[in-house]
């Protein structure tokens, strides 16, 4: 047996990936002579870990739900060979709280000290899950301002440490040189619709529908599409029709971060990418589609808030069961297919200069928020007090 103490970071999907690696990264300028293991992928090799195991390959994100589970539960057992010759002092599970529950009481087992990196969203739905933080976790590493007071509140030992994506400034010298080619225009509008196919699916249908309605309304409007990877530039090229009948829309992939820096406003999807459009201080409008069966079977009873997007989440303090201190619209969950709500503050953010500047100033406070930190390295050293 290997009795030297490593750490091992678990990760199962590209944005624990991202998490992970400025962390790993600082652990290796904090502890130069730590061994550090991770189940995860290439990012987190390039910053210095061991890879046990490539656990998130886009081909694993593209299994059905029973090949994962069953691809998991192999996963399981090798790790588990895997600690009987390694001795894990601190274990870091690192986003994708279903997929590291099993393993976190696997490493407890063992004797390892967990510090969660990026917490589980227990607070927005199915709250009752907290009790596996109380039983399995030592630290949570927060990434969102609001989650230590929630947390501390249930009993649960947790850190703000800022998130990874406000670690560096904007370079608006360099985002204006690289979006040089885009349209001029007024206004000039941004739609995100997300990375993952399910998603893209969903929800590029009434960004669609929404652009065309605007376009109709006003005559030097400009559209960029900012698709994540080619995967995704495939995908909504299929489901868009020919350029002669969606004028004045454009395609551009990789090139998310100029796009915002383009746009006047923007159209995005829940999830982080509110965040970078946060960061640029730009309005929005956020929107996410569910099934109205699968809502009200099942996701009004399980999810205990009723603001969902980051930005609210975070000018709100945490999780509210009304809109009344929301400051971006959402449609979230969106259980029909009318674009019009979408098109409607669209309208009201490009008309309305006041309404326009009261929400980059909100966006400005949400922002403020997370100065100050530097995500990676923070939570290195709160795993490196974690260390014998």
């Amino acid at each position: 047996m290997n009795s030297k103490p490593c750490i091992l970071f678990t990760a199962f999907e590209p944005s624990g990936d991202e998490h992970a690696a400025p962390v790993i990264a600082a652990l290796k300028r904090q502890l130069p002579d730590a061994a550090v293991y991770a189940l995860g992928g290439a990012k987190m090799a390039a910053a210095g870990a061991t890879l046990i195991e490539r656990t998130v390959d886009k081909a694993a994100m593209g299994m059905s739900a029973i090949g994962k589970v069953i691809e998991h539960r192999a996963i399981r057992t090798r790790l588990a060979r895997w600690l009987e010759n390694h001795a894990v002092a601190v274990h870091v599970p690192t986003d994708s709280p279903a997929a590291n529950w099993g393993l976190c009481k696997m490493t407890k087992a063992h004797g390892a000290k967990v510090a969660h990196l990026v917490a589980p969203q227990v607070w927005a739905w199915a709250s009752w899950r907290v009790r596996r933080l109380q039983k399995w976790s030592d630290k949570v590493l927060c990434v969102l301002p609001f989650e230590p007071t929630w947390f501390a509140e249930r009993h649960v030992d947790a850190t703000f440490i800022g998130h990874p994506l406000f670690n560096e400034s904007l370079d608006g010298e360099s985002l204006q040189w690289e979006g040089v080619s885009f349209d001029s225009g007024q206004p000039k509008l941004a739609l995100l619709p997300g990375s993952r196919p399910g998603e893209i699916a969903k929800n590029w249908p009434l960004m669609l529908a929404s652009h065309q309605a605007l376009a109709k309304r006003y005559e030097d409007l400009h559209t960029i599409v900012a698709a994540a990877d080619d995967a995704a530039a495939r995908q909504i090229r299929s489901m868009t029709p020919p350029a002669d009948q969606t004028p004045r829309l454009r395609l551009v992939t990789g090139q998310t971060e100029a796009v915002l820096h383009w746009s006047d406003l923007v159209a995005t999807v829940s999830g982080t990418a509110s965040l970078h459009v946060a960061r640029h201080g730009k309005p929005m409008v956020i929107l996410y589609r569910a099934s109205p069966l699968m809502w009200h079977l099942i996701g009004r009873w399980l999810i205990d808030t009723r603001t969902f997007t980051l930005p609210n989440l975070i000018a709100c303090g945490g999780p509210k069961r009304d809109s009344s201190q929301h400051i971006v619209k959402e449609f979230v969950p969106l259980l029909n297919r009318d674009p019009m709500p979408i098109v409607n503050e669209l309208r009201r953010l490009i008309d309305d200069e006041p309404a326009r500047r009261q929400q980059i100033d909100a966006l400005h406070q949400v922002v403020a928020q997370f100065h100050g930190h530097d995500a990676g390295e923070e939570a290195a050293r709160v795993i490196v007090e974690l260390m014998p």
